[in-house]
Order: structure tokens, then sequence, then C-alpha cells
């Protein structure tokens, strides 16, 4: 074998190996269970780093579904083009121009009642996503260029 190189200490970084070491299988859950955990230093300091790793990961997961919830819903256009211009554009039209009328906020209840379940269909049958895409495309193009969505931000292009 050939010789390892010696990162430089990092505290944050667990080698495959480590990560392999703090796998659980039944045998060995049994095993050390019968015989007790044997463990070197190195090793339970990476299990530690693992821990501590796995709950920033969890905490930053947290915080971006935060993030999402409040930016807002679209589900349609962000299950088809993903945390693009036009997803972008289609919510900047939803908060401009059908949120500050009552018929505009119905229009937006009926959509989160319906959008949810067309996001469903369009992940199970994903050939579907390709003219819901077109569509919303076309869509989002004409309203990037509507008088109320052109007043700068990352829409325009």
């Amino acid at each position: 074998m050939g010789k390892r190189s010696r990162r430089s200490a990092d505290v944050r970084m667990v080698g495959a190996s480590d990560l392999a070491q703090m796998g659980r299988c039944e045998r060995l859950v049994v095993f050390e269970y019968l015989h007790g955990s044997r463990r070197t230093a190195r090793q339970q300091r990476a299990s530690v780093r693992g821990v501590v790793e796995h709950e920033r990961f969890y905490r930053e997961g947290l915080a971006a579904s935060a993030q999402a919830a409040r930016k807002g819903r679209c589900f349609i256009a962000t299950c088809v083009f993903g945390e693009a211009w036009q997803t972008e554009v289609l919510r900047r039209f939803r908060d401009e121009a059908l949120r500050p009328s009552a018929w505009g906020r119905r229009v937006i209840r009926l959509y989160y009642r319906g959008a949810p379940g067309t996001c469903v269909v369009l992940r199970r049958w994903p050939q579907m996503q390709i003219p819901v895409r077109m569509v919303l495309g076309a869509i989002a193009t004409g309203l990037r260029w509507w008088s109320g969505l052109r007043g700068g931000g990352k829409c325009r292009r």
C-alpha cells in the first residue's frame, strides 16, 4: 500500500474509513453488546466529530427549510424549474399583482389547494413536466417584461 498523506489538523474532516468504523450493523451491535466496544481514542474522536457534523448538517437543513417557507410557496414552478428566474418571476407576480386584491387572494387560495396534487402527478410522471415547463416558461417570459415586474431585482435578464 502507498504512503498515506497526513491532512492538516482539520477537526471537521471525517475520513471514509472512520465513517465505516462508525457504521452499525446488527452483528456489530450484538458483538459490542456481548464483548464491549473497543474503540481507539482516534475512533472515539472521529465518532464525536461525526455526531457534531451531523448535528450541524441537520441545523442547516432546518434553517434552509425555514427560509424557503418564509420565501413563499410556488409549488408547480418550483417542481418544474427549481429555484430559477421563472419561479422568481411567478412569485413576484403572485405577490405584486394577485395578493393586493381580494379576487387575487382567492385565486392564490385555489392554487394552493390544487398545486400540491399537481406536483405529485408531475413527480410521478416526469414526462408531464415538459409541457408544463413550456407553458409556465412562456408565461414567465411574458410576465418578466410586464410593466409591474420590470423594476429590477433578480428577475431581469
